[in-house]
């Protein structure tokens, strides 16, 4: 009965002013931009299985080669942060044993590139921009990208893909 209380209490936007107002983080970040991001996570998987088949075998295989880069330098990058953190609390906890130096000394903050760190952005506390500076960083995004616009003739349509004609003239599809 008192967590049913509380809860009617707390949780109620009229009674806790705390809960009228939500904050939402703005992306900074155009749809062009998005989509680059989106495309070097998510690889092939953000497109419709239509597009996938209709798709020049090169662009896919572009596709898979920057996303899998991606994925290694993320993969690796989560991994550097656990061990610091990993570090710091072995050195702080113990301080003054052999095997804590030992132990810091040989492995440091290097990350294995067969394991896979399944850690979430937020669990790590890593943002979108963090992400986007260590794929600039590591060249799977254009040096460019923070100054990319949004170019109108590259609007990606409702099902994801971008077109690299001007609105109004026809697209020619080869046929393979």
């Amino acid at each position: 009965m008192r967590v049913i209380l509380f809860s009617l209490l707390f949780f109620n936007p009229q009674t806790n002013p705390q809960m009228r107002k939500q904050n939402y983080e703005k992306d900074p970040y155009n749809g062009h931009q998005n989509f680059l991001y989106n495309r070097a996570l998510y690889g092939l998987s953000i497109y419709a299985p239509e597009e996938i088949k209709e798709m020049p075998v090169e662009k896919k295989k572009r596709i898979v080669r920057i996303h899998k880069k991606a994925q290694t330098v993320i993969n690796l990058w989560k991994q550097e942060i656990v061990n610091a953190a990993a570090n710091r609390f072995f050195t702080d906890i113990f301080p003054d044993m052999e095997i804590t130096h030992t132990l810091v000394n040989y492995y440091g903050i290097e990350g294995d590139p067969e394991h896979v760190n399944n850690l979430s952005f937020k669990m790590l506390k890593i943002s979108k921009q963090e992400v986007v500076n260590k794929l600039i960083e590591k060249k799977v995004l254009p040096k460019n990208f923070n100054q990319l616009k949004q170019d109108e003739s590259r609007v990606p349509s409702k099902r994801g893909v971008m077109p690299s004609v001007k609105p109004g003239h026809s697209i020619g599809r080869r046929v393979a």
